[in-house]
């Protein structure tokens, strides 16, 4: 009789062992993986889309002030010139003062977005970490496969995108 218990709990332990092991491995393995910050944020089609908006804005700022520049050239008296001359000194103000404020807001906007997707990607993944390097120099070594910068890039896209 004390044969057969002592061959059971052998059993039931020989059985139950690996899950043992396996959750105590999952309890203590930190999964840590990396992306590349640069090519993830100017791979983001959040970045392009927003980039573009920018740059079609700019260019038509930017075609303002050569009108003025323009009108400067053929002003036809002094005064006519030094009003062209403020309002080009004024429009290029608010050019600068627009590159500025545009990359300065839209950056952060990106970053907040990337940052919400990539906490979603790790939660699916069973990341327990991903570190960032910035295009290879804040990084010194990464193995190749622990490099996630092309699968969290396609989850971000396909999330801002509406597809996850």
């Amino acid at each position: 009789m004390q044969k057969r218990i002592f061959f059971g709990c052998a059993l039931v332990l020989l059985i139950t062992l690996p899950f043992l092991i396996y959750f105590y491995y999952k309890q203590t393995v930190t999964s840590v993986v990396y992306v590349d910050n640069l090519k993830l944020f100017n791979e983001f089609k959040m970045t392009k889309e927003l980039k573009e908006k920018g740059e079609k804005e700019l260019k038509f700022k930017n075609d303002q002030l050569d009108s003025i520049q323009f009108l400067l050239k053929i002003a036809p008296d002094e005064r006519t010139k030094s009003l062209l001359m403020q309002r080009l000194i004024a429009s290029k103000q608010e050019v600068d003062e627009f590159e500025s404020n545009f990359t300065q807001s839209n950056t952060e906007r990106i970053w907040g977005r990337m940052a919400l997707y990539s906490k979603e990607f790790a939660e699916l993944n069973d990341y327990d970490f991903i570190i960032s390097s910035d295009g290879g120099r804040s990084l010194l070594y990464g193995k190749k496969n622990k490099d996630v910068t092309l699968l969290l890039l396609n989850f971000i896209n396909k999330k801002y995108e509406g597809f996850q």
